[in-house]
């Protein structure tokens, strides 16, 4: 064995390469091909805002009007936040290679939500790609979606005023097609 394949091994088990963390800072706009109508009016597709210092993750969404702030420790430390709906949200965050893990525990009425999201960054960091599974403890969970979707948002340019158009929308198989509330 050559000097520098057992320098790279011994770096190796000792954990000596550092896992860098993907910046997944910006401002996003949920990308559906046609803006939902509630009511006669065309809504604003939702957004997520992103600030990333170190190891912590603040996100923003705003939705229907409404806006929300969930703040992740990416060291897998729990924080708390509210969910959609506002129900009580335990969360550990963590990052595995280029992926954000996010593991949920909902307390709704009832019931007991648990969340996993993955966020992912397209090569060109152009698109955020966030994977949701949810699954409750009750199969009656009033007004929140189980199973699994696909929620991609398209970074919004700096300066860019309120008006957005639709992007890429991408569905894998088995994915649902209605659009649910963001987590």
């Amino acid at each position: 064995m050559s000097s520098n394949a057992a320098i790279v091994l011994v770096l190796l088990s000792l954990g000596g390469f550092a896992q860098e963390i993907p910046n997944f800072s910006g401002t996003w706009v949920l990308a559906w091909p046609e803006p939902e109508v509630r009511h006669g009016r065309k809504l604003s597709p939702a957004e997520l805002r992103v600030v990333q210092n170190g190891r912590t993750l603040r996100a923003t969404y705003t939705e229907h009007g409404k806006t929300r702030t969930s703040i992740y420790y990416l060291d897998g430390t729990e924080s708390k936040n509210l969910a959609a709906g506002g129900a009580p949200s335990k969360d550990m965050a963590r990052v595995k290679y280029a992926t954000l893990l996010i593991e949920s525990t909902v307390q709704v009425p009832k019931a007991t939500l648990q969340m996993e999201q993955k966020w992912q960054l397209s090569a060109d960091s152009r698109h955020l790609v966030v994977q949701i599974t949810a699954n409750a403890t009750s199969a009656a969970v009033a007004g929140f979606p189980l199973g699994s979707w696909e929620n991609v948002y398209n970074r919004k340019p700096a300066g860019e005023g309120k008006s957005q158009k639709a992007g890429v929308r991408s569905q894998k198989s088995g994915v649902k097609t209605t659009p649910p509330p963001s987590p």
